[in-house]
């Protein structure tokens, strides 16, 4: 099938941490290695880079790389404004993508268009005539952000807009869970009946293995994310005392951006002996980097309070380590509790903490729910399990809507 895919976001680096840049990387990837022509379309404002990257990663597939530029009197009228700044370049961005993608289409025959509702990148291309179907997929919506914001902006509700109205416009949708389906159907009124569910996908390693416990036989607890309310940070660092205090040679690695560093400092004041010696926080890191500490640890905790899906849990998974999250959003889709994994109750220490307790004192318990966390991600979450899964959703709308 020939597939075109645009996208705002594409990571074309190997520590591009773009959630949305990752996906359509996989994405582009396993189609290309399932025999598909696959053919990216990529607006930027920094094409430079963005063609450096892409001359030396040599992908399976093509791209064109197109440079988004707003113009210099707008600039220097919305300089004080950085919201205005972001919703104009988004709109130069869906204006120029949409002359790209139909040179695109004509050039490489394109049977069908997958984006992302993000940013709206395919605002202006909906409304040619005579154009292959479009699926859009949806992730965290604007309405969503603004929604669990304290700051109310009128720049960020036209983008609120804008997105709802490039999801309505579209020809198919999809989202990668049924919780957040049902989330963005009940706070933008959207049909449920109008979303197929494909999960996200991550490629494979080679041999996971369990990692021994080292010489002085501490167990180390992983998390990876941003140190931020919604990833639940504030309440894994209340867990972590009660968690020592019942296994004292356990060992946490907090792995990702500090954010404003509010909730890291003031436990770093209130329990110094614990950082540096049982409570690491190394910052951001390279995806190699975190691929090592996955591979390192005993259990992976990610406490959020909500995940439209949750892509860190199918990363431990893949590591065949034992997950615990929380029972919200799209992680119970991902994690199955007692089977995969241990899922706490959303924003509640006592619940963190019998978790992580309860597997710290189970050896047997960590490796059964890592070796069926490993063998759920190949049946669901790989990237081959994704590009099929995408390539027979796309040959049904083509089918079934003619351009």
């Amino acid at each position: 099938m020939r597939i075109g895919l645009l996208c705002s976001y594409l990571a074309l680096g190997a520590d591009a941490d773009s959630g949305i840049g990752q996906h359509y990387r996989i994405l582009a990837d396993a189609l290309a290695a399932e025999g598909h022509h696959v053919h990216v379309v990529h607006p930027t404002s920094q094409p430079d880079a963005a063609r450096s990257a892409l001359a030396a990663l040599s992908p399976p597939w093509t791209c064109d790389i197109v440079p988004v530029r707003t113009p210099r009197w707008l600039d220097r009228m919305l300089l004080r404004s950085w919201p205005s700044r972001v919703l104009m370049t988004e709109l130069c961005a869906a204006r120029a993508a949409s002359r790209a993608l139909a040179l695109a289409v004509q050039r490489h025959g394109l049977e069908i268009i997958e984006t992302h509702a993000t940013g709206s990148p395919a605002l202006f291309y909906l409304r040619r005539r005579n154009r292959p179907p479009v699926l859009t997929r949806v992730s965290t919506t604007m309405s969503q952000m603004n929604a669990a914001s304290t700051i109310s902006s009128r720049v960020k509700n036209w983008q609120a807009a804008i997105e709802r109205f490039t999801v309505r416009s579209s020809d198919a949708l999809v989202t990668h869970t049924k919780k957040h389906r049902d989330a963005i159907c009940a706070l933008d009124g959207y049909d449920p009946g109008d979303f197929a569910i494909v999960p996200h996908g991550l490629p494979d390693i080679a041999s996971p293995r369990h990692a021994p416990l080292p010489a002085d036989g501490a167990p180390e607890i992983l998390f990876v994310g941003r140190f931020d309310h919604r990833k639940g940070i504030d309440v894994l660092l209340e867990t972590i005392p009660a968690v020592l205090a019942a296994y004292p040679l356990a060992r946490f690695t907090l792995a990702g951006s500090l954010g404003d560093g509010v909730d890291w400092e003031a436990f770093t004041r209130r329990h110094p002996s614990l950082v540096g010696n049982r409570v690491v926080a190394p910052g951001r890191l390279s995806t190699a980097e975190i691929d090592r500490l996955y591979a390192r640890c005993d259990i992976f905790v990610a406490p959020s309070r909500y995940e439209s899906f949750g892509l860190i849990y199918a990363e431990a998974m893949r590591h065949a380590k034992p997950v615990v999250g929380c029972d919200v959003g799209g992680i119970p889709e991902v994690v199955t509790d007692g089977v995969t994994g241990l899922l706490a109750k959303p924003g509640d220490v006592a619940s963190l903490v019998a978790c992580l307790v309860r597997l710290l004192a189970d050896p047997s318990l960590r490796t059964s729910l890592g070796q069926a966390g490993r063998e759920d991600f190949v049946r669901r979450f790989s990237a081959a399990r994704m590009a099929i899964d995408s390539a027979t959703l796309y040959a049904s709308i083509a089918a079934n809507i003619r351009p």
